[in-house]
């Protein structure tokens, strides 16, 4: 019996030791990497993490699709860097398996700059960073003081200007952009908030193996519109709509671009979308029937439609808005003697989508359980303007059922097919819209589109879609000039992408979280369907 007890002790003292030396180590760490990412500029919204190994670099190098996103400057500078460290076999083990954060930041001349950030080991002093980079011939070097920040100036044929290096606190950082260099290293300038780099640490620590890591800052109008030339608005919108971070991790395939993860939403936030967190995944059927010159989309699947309007009532209430809408609907009872509570909302199915064409204009779809008694409902509601199309004589119906994404079709037109109601604010839309139900004449159909839908979840609770060809002149139109330069015809790179998915399914707590976009199968089943979609004779 004491040998037992004493094997036990001994067991014990190990499992101990063992885990206060991994803890320890991952107090450490973070520790480092929090000290790492408290000096990053608080407009960098995407912050990518891997571990500084060559796999990742042979597969950078095997994957064309970082390529095309990155850019030919970018290009250059991963291959410079990689390149750079491994012939510098004095700087190898100083960053051997460490973590690299690239974090992205768009600049006022509307371009995106990268800054390399990772933490060093064993510098002993500064005379040796000079040493060590003077080891290779293929740069010149150049050693100067700006604000006081000691910055290495490398220049090099393989890069299109300098790249320019500071080392601080045991911290190596890089950029081609000096200014975005020298802001990360003033402690008066703002950098990302401490909530990002819990979100960071903790996603790191997480998935210890993960290839790469992908984090998103919402909380900052920095996503999405410092690429655009104007007030974002439509399905883009989504991307700035609520406050939240997101945790992904890559998942490889060597011609896609795929990323899994989680999302979580900032608590006591007006938002319209945590009205899903409290829905299930609903198998999306919507993307079935969008017109085959879909630009951009967004399908909506709510799994318990009372809970959701439950929940909405309590946002427009929140928003001080709830008052007017029921009166609103008390006016419609007792001008037509309809009851839209009791006579429309048992109809409404689980389903609804967001659309803008290529040619600009917008539509809604909305699921309907029958279509048939739906119709007689609606007449009651408004006037005729076609054999097929009706226009709503009362305002915000739809906005008072599903909220945010509707608010647009205060009175729209509209028509019911096949327990479909179909919204726009323009009548010729739904006549294109007819005329393209009618032929079958959808993005589905295309063999393009279904390669592409196959890597895409058939569940969940919001799926963006953005088609890159189908979206050439809008992206033309809403980009500055630089970025929208990306998507002219003949340019290489993105427009060899077929297009990009995000999507969110809820987990009750937090959102399970895809990404996806990959190249185009063929454009010639495409060109038969591209006919003017402005012909509707």
């Amino acid at each position: 019996m004491k040998r037992i007890i004493g094997l036990i002790t001994v067991l014990l003292i190990t499992v101990g030791v063992f885990a206060y030396l991994y803890f320890s180590n991952l107090h450490v760490d973070s520790r480092n990497n929090t000290r790492l990412l408290s000096e990053i500029p608080s407009d960098a919204s995407l912050i990518l993490t891997f571990q500084h190994e060559q796999d990742l670099f042979d597969i950078l190098k095997e994957n064309t699709l970082f390529d095309t996103i990155a850019g030919s400057q970018q290009k250059a500078e991963i291959q410079f860097l990689r390149s750079f460290i491994s012939k510098n076999s004095a700087l190898e083990p100083l960053v051997k398996s460490q973590v690299v954060f690239l974090s992205f930041h768009p600049t006022q001349a509307a371009r995106v700059d990268y800054l390399w950030s990772i933490n060093i080991n064993n510098i002993q002093k500064k005379d040796d960073i000079s040493k060590f980079l003077n080891l290779n011939n293929e740069f010149q070097l150049k050693i100067f003081k700006e604000n006081g920040v000691e910055v290495f100036q490398i220049d090099s044929h393989l890069l299109e200007g300098p790249f320019y290096l500071t080392f601080t606190k045991d911290i190596a950082r890089g950029s081609s952009n000096k200014s975005l260099l020298l802001e990360s290293s003033d402690k008066g300038s703002e950098k990302i908030d401490s909530e990002f780099i819990k979100i960071i640490n903790e996603g790191i620590r997480k998935d210890e193996n993960a290839l790469v890591n992908l984090f998103i800052n919402y909380n900052k109008k920095a996503l999405i519109s410092p690429f655009l030339n104007r007030t974002i608005s439509g399905n883009f919108a989504l991307f700035e709509s609520f406050l939240g971070y997101s945790s992904l991790t890559l998942n490889y395939k060597k011609d896609a671009l795929m990323f899994n993860g989680e999302s979580y939403l900032k608590p006591n936030q007006s938002a319209y979308i945590k009205l899903f967190l409290n829905q299930s995944p609903v198998k999306n059927s919507l993307n079935q029937i969008m017109p085959y010159n879909t630009a951009n989309s967004i399908n909506y699947g709510i799994s318990n439609l009372k809970a959701y309007q439950s929940d909405l009532r309590e946002l427009f209430k929140e928003n001080k808005e709830l008052e007017k809408l029921e009166n609103q609907m008390k006016k419609i009872t007792l001008e037509t003697g309809l009851n839209p509570d009791r006579d429309l909302q048992k109809l409404w199915g689980n389903e609804f989508s967001t659309i803008q064409l290529s040619t600009f204009e917008n539509l809604a779809i909305i699921k309907l359980k029958n279509g048939t008694q739906m119709q007689f409902f609606m007449e009651i509601l408004s006037s005729s303007y076609s054999e097929n199309i009706k226009k709503m004589n009362y305002g915000d119906i739809f906005y008072y059922y599903w909220g945010d994404p509707l608010k647009k079709y205060v009175k729209p037109f509209y028509m019911i097919q096949d327990n479909l109601l179909i919204l726009s604010n323009s009548p010729s839309t739904l006549q294109r819209y007819l005329k393209d139900y009618n032929s079958n004449r959808f993005l589905v159909k295309l063999d393009t589109y279904k390669q592409f839908d196959q890597y895409v979840a058939d569940q969940s609770n919001i799926s963006f879609l953005l088609h890159y060809s189908n979206s050439g002149s809008l992206l033309q139109d809403l980009l500055k000039r630089n970025y929208a330069e990306n998507f002219r015809t003949g340019k290489s790179g993105i427009k060899d992408l077929y297009a990009f998915s995000y999507q969110l399914t809820s987990n009750k707590s937090h959102f399970l979280t895809n990404i996806y976009t990959g190249y185009k199968l063929s454009t010639i089943q495409e060109s038969v369907l591209n006919v003017d979609s402005l012909d509707i004779n």
